[in-house]
């Protein structure tokens, strides 16, 4: 998995459009062989449409070709901390339990499916839509949290302007944004998928 600044890193392709996006993952499959590409965090310009992210995906095939898929997901206004890190945890486990249900793909070299599997039908596609469903459910329950800790503080504080206040808002802020994967574990075992593979 790469976020893009560790991607132009590596590729040596500054993403700007989804055009150069694919000129980066054609790249890292070619030059370095690397059967499965993630790049997190994909926030391309689109003038008038919702804020929006994007996770971008592709398994090479045997020629080293890339299968490009996306899957774009409603942007969360809040900052989250160790998103990156759950996001690793859930596609290990969610991507071999989408190889599981192929027969004999658990057995092939790195889990490359056959070179007639469309993008959106692979596995590490399949996978995506249900770490992502996993993940949205998970940070809008957590933002639903944050907000309404972040309301009774105000409420507390109403009319104060003390130094202190802003500092103590700043740290009740952080502390309700902290992921809540305990109390919404039933969303990490059993994802409403919404959000679909799409050709890119």
């Amino acid at each position: 998995m790469l976020d893009s600044s560790l991607n132009r890193t590596l590729s040596g392709v500054k993403i700007v459009d989804m055009e150069t996006l694919k000129q980066a993952i054609t790249t890292l499959h070619e030059t370095y062989r690397i059967p499965h590409i993630m790049i997190t965090s994909i926030a391309l310009p689109s003038p008038g449409a919702e804020p929006s992210l994007s996770v971008v995906g592709s398994t090479f095939t045997s020629t080293a070709t890339p299968r490009i898929f996306g899957v774009k997901i409603p942007a969360i206004d809040c900052f989250f901390s160790g998103t990156g890190d759950m996001f690793a945890a859930l596609m290990l486990v969610r991507l071999r339990e989408a190889v599981c249900a192929i027969d004999g793909l658990i057995n092939k070299a790195a889990w490359v499916s056959e070179d007639d599997v469309k993008a959106t039908e692979l596995p590490l596609a399949r996978a995506t839509e249900k770490v992502l469903a996993s993940m949205h459910d998970v940070l809008t329950k957590t933002k639903e949290k944050r907000d309404e800790e972040v309301a009774k503080f105000n409420a507390r504080i109403e009319g104060r302007e003390k130094e202190q206040d802003k500092k103590r808002l700043h740290l009740v802020k952080s502390k309700a944004a902290e992921i809540r994967l305990v109390r919404n574990s039933e969303s990490l075992k059993n994802p409403e998928v919404k959000f679909r593979a799409e050709n890119v």
